[in-house]
């Protein structure tokens, strides 16, 4: 296996102090994009601050290694991390353990994010030691993100054995998106491409161009070449955008090409083994999950295999620290844990095809025990380290030797009360008539493939579904939602807060939080938590025994999943997200915002935009609220106020039903679940003596295979089009005559696929699109402002209310068959999602300190009351 070149940290000579802190600035993960991301070393002596300079564009961020140089002592040594200037720049994680007497200077990873353009100080400091910092300039970014080759820095080379029969490589590009930068669609995809001046000795395995896109924001291009065939001082290989994004006045237009020097060397090497943890900041605080790799580095073998073993060794009669798996088929309850696992590293580089098979590195997770809460502060938590060839392997003389490996890797055991970002609390508040149970839904996180790379965004898997990955810290690997089987992947599913109390009388209150130091901290989206709240009713004055319980399995909506959801999603180094959305039914009165005592109030200036700051009410207002909402300065437009009455008309259909609006919307449940009492026609419930006077959707007895049909029952709610579809897309569903939902376009789609705003070609795309992927507006998911213009079934009415920017494309379609399903939903809860693509009139955002100190710590407030409900 060939070499990757490693930026070299600064090392100094001889020194009286024991400790010497040192920023290393070196990118170890970003290319320079174009002016964008780069880091200049200096070489200085380590008795003084280092000016090393780095460069990183507005909203994206850059890597850097932190070395502690150790003479003397032993154990971890904590180092706490910050710029001088919050506004300009941030840094991630807040701190990290390096330990200390070791022969090797030894490093964690932290990310530094452009924020505004400017300067400013990274700095380091520890107890006892001379602080350490170094130069950071932000400088514009293109509004889109960066290009780069994942593992290698601005200036990569690819080392490899000069008389190396085969030299195999695989070179992954890597898209990472720029902080609220413009999105990039499959339809028009970056296309990069490879070339290289070996004068044709190179055989690439792949295309030399490959497509990344903001959902798919990684590709690779491998090929082979025999080391004597190529140039005898090495070749270069040359990666550069090509087609319509390197256009003059497209994103890339100034984009510099990345050039890789191939560089041959006289010997063979092993490598390194390094064993690490995210960021190796080796810390992991006590009740929390996190990541733990192992990663063969800088070898140039033709072929090895390696077994790592490791051994967590707690402090006597403890067990802090272990690690865990759900077993296949079981995601509830106590994972099974144990102290030691075991790695097996393969290189092949013997041709292309074992370079396939080649295995650099492995993935594992961490639990920490919950009663470490108690301890007083850091406890060391040794991991020893093995290795061994695998006795099979056949070897050439040059490839028996073991790389180089740490015999013990040291954890920092922490308690929660020791972490230096704050925790972010969200207060759930029963304004509502009944007793209601407060649940949260977590989403997924992106996994880590190293300790300092995620693997993208909508890069979730894990465990033995993806066994080079692992978990961030805060979430866990398992198998989601309630029927899981030997199938089913692996993925990180961020852990459920834990909430206070539940139930919640009406009146009452509980509260739920986030840690400060769970979430991902590499990379330009460092998200600490993301997913939904909701509030199931409990029966009206039913003792809280008998109120419903929320699903308990990761990644599960509840039964019923026609519900009002609270969504968030909680970032460190940028502003958080949260809406409301109805876009599958409602059930409760939900509102979402700063908490009070944060001081945020609609048209608070949250970062970003053309100049700088935002201020329009979806600027810290409250999703949801039953109280309009104004913007400040030139973005002081109102929003109306959520009256959450639901009144579902015939004007709410395609062309009028024959029977009661309000019974194709409703939820009901039934007096008797085994039998009930099927209908066509509102009319036919009205007599019931049992109360079940509403005909309309069973609530707990949707059958995808039967087909839908109402019944009566006692109303429970609202579904939406887009659930009724949703629960069962076949011909059997009887919503299909009053929806249309199998009506099709002249582009080739449906009503129902319009609705759920997907097909299986994926080319159904935002009507917000700023660039649309395609001309053909029937393939557009929208179409409306949610202005007077766009009333089609009512032209008199009030605009409902104002998007932050407007809509591109308006698909006809979606007009006549969609817009009206959903019209009443938004006059009900102007800012609410109505439809997956409405995030212009539903997504707010919002921060606190984040300019002051660097991370935002803002807290929330949830608010549930009740419904208005009319039938027509």
């Amino acid at each position: 296996m060939v070499s990757r070149a490693r930026a070299v940290f600064n090392e100094p000579g001889t020194t009286g102090h024991v400790h010497v802190l040192m920023v290393g600035l070196a990118s170890l993960g970003l290319a320079a994009c174009g002016g964008g991301d780069r880091v200049t070393p200096t070489r200085t002596s380590e008795l003084d601050i280092v000016p090393d300079h780095v460069e990183v564009a507005s909203g994206n961020a850059v890597q850097v290694p932190l070395t502690l140089l150790a003479v003397k002592s032993s154990g971890n040594r904590r180092v706490r991390l910050r710029v001088s200037d919050p506004d300009v720049a941030q840094v991630s994680p807040a701190d990290c353990m390096l330990p200390a007497g070791t022969a090797q200077p030894s490093s964690c990873m932290v990310t530094v994010s452009g924020k505004s353009l400017g300067s400013t100080q990274l700095i380091a400091e520890s107890d006892g030691l001379a602080s350490d910092q170094g130069a950071v300039t932000v400088q514009p970014g293109n509004g889109v993100g960066t290009i780069g080759i994942a593992d290698y820095g601005s200036q990569p080379t690819f080392t490899y054995y000069k008389s190396a029969a085969n030299v195999s490589f695989a070179f992954t590009v890597q898209f990472m998106p720029e902080t609220d930068g413009q999105r990039v669609y499959a339809e028009n995809p970056i296309s990069v491409e490879f070339t290289d001046t070996s004068g044709k000795k190179v055989r690439y395995q792949t295309n030399t161009v490959c497509n990344v896109t903001s959902s798919a924001p990684t590709c690779t291009v491998a090929g082979s070449f025999t080391a004597t065939e190529v140039p005898a001082d090495g070749f270069l290989v040359r990666m550069a955008v090509t087609g319509d994004w390197q256009t003059p006045g497209k994103a890339f237009a100034d984009f510099n090409p990345i050039v890789i020097s191939m560089k041959p060397v006289a010997s063979q090497v092993p490598g390194h083994i390094r064993v690490a943890s995210q960021n190796a900041s080796n810390q992991i605080f006590s009740g929390s999950k996190a990541p733990l790799f192992v990663t063969l580095s800088d070898s140039n073998l033709t072929q090895a295999s390696y077994t790592v073993t490791l051994k967590i060794a707690n402090p006597a009669d403890t067990k802090w620290v272990q690690f865990y798996d759900y077993p296949a088929g079981i995601n509830v309850g106590a994972p099974t844990l144990t102290s030691i696992k075991t790695c097996e590293l393969v290189v092949g580089n013997s041709n292309s095809a074992n370079l396939k098979n080649t295995i650099l590195g492995c993935g594992f997770n961490l639990w920490a025990n919950p009663s470490g809460a108690a301890l007083s502060g850091p406890t060391e938590v040794p991991i020893e380290v093995s290795v061994e060839r695998t006795p099979e392997t056949e070897l050439q003389p040059a490839d028996a030797a073991l790389p180089k490996f740490s015999q013990q890797t040291i954890l920092s055991l922490m308690p929660p009360s020791a972490a230096n970002t704050p925790t972010r609390t969200i207060t759930f508040s029963n304004h509502s008539s009944r007793t209601v149970v407060f649940a949260a839904n977590s989403g997924s996180a992106s996994a880590y493939v190293s300790p300092t790379a995620t693997a993208g965004l909508g890069e979730v898997a894990c465990g033995a579904t993806a066994p080079t990955q692992a978990c961030p810290i805060g979430s866990t690997c398992v198998q989601g939602g309630q029927n899981v089987d030997d199938t089913t992947p692996y993925q990180c599913f961020w852990d459920a807060p834990a909430f206070a109390s539940n139930p919640v009388k009406p009146q009452g209150s509980t509260t739920a939080t986030v840690p400060g130091y769970a979430g991902v901290t590499s990379g330009s989206q460092q998200i600490q938590w993301s997913g939904s709240y909701y509030a199931l009713n409990c029966s009206s004055g039913a003792p809280d025994a008998d109120c419903p319980a929320a699903p308990g399995t990761p990644g599960t909506s509840p039964l019923n999943p026609a519900q009002t959801v609270a969504e968030i999603t909680y970032q460190r180094n940028a502003v958080d997200f949260y809406d409301v959305s109805i876009i599958n039914g409602v059930s409760n009165a939900l509102a979402l915002g700063p908490s009070a005592n944060s001081g945020k109030v609609a048209g608070s200036p949250v970062p970003g935009g053309p100049s700088g700051s935002i201020t329009t009410p979806y600027a810290c207002g409250t999703a949801g609220s039953a109280q309009a909402q104004t913007g400040t300065g030139a973005s002081a437009y109102t929003l109306p106020a959520s009256t959450w009455t639901l009144v579902p008309t015939a004007a709410n259909f395609p062309a009028p039903p024959a029977d009661s609006p309000a019974s194709y919307y409703a939820l009901v449940s039934p007096s008797n679940p085994a039998q009930p009492t099927a209908c066509s026609a509102q009319a036919a419930c009205r007599a019931s003596t049992a109360g079940d006077t509403v005909c309309g959707w069973n609530a707990g007895g949707l059958s995808l295979a039967g087909g839908n049909q109402r019944v009566c029952g006692a109303f429970q709610g609202w579904a939406s089009a887009n659930q009724i579809w949703g629960w069962n897309q076949t011909a059997g569903n009887a919503g299909n005559a009053v929806f249309g939902f199998g009506t099709r376009n002249g582009s080739g789609v449906t009503v129902g696929q319009l609705q759920l705003c997907t097909n299986p070609a994926g080319t159904i795309y935002s009507t917000y699109a700023t660039a649309p992927p395609s001309s053909d507006a029937g393939l557009a998911c929208g179409g409306t402002d949610w202005n007077a213009s766009n009333i089609i079934f009512n032209p008199s009415t009030a605009p409902i209310t104002r998007p932050a920017e407007s809509h591109t494309t308006s698909n006809p379609t979606w007009m006549q068959y969609v817009y009206p399903t959903i019209a009443w939903l938004k006059m009900a809860c102007p800012t609410c999602y109505t439809f997956p693509y409405d995030d212009e009139s539903s997504t707010f955002n919002c921060e606190q300190d984040l300019n002051s100190q660097g991370t935002n710590t803002l807290d929330y407030t949830l608010q549930v009351d009740d419904l208005k409900n009319h039938f027509q």
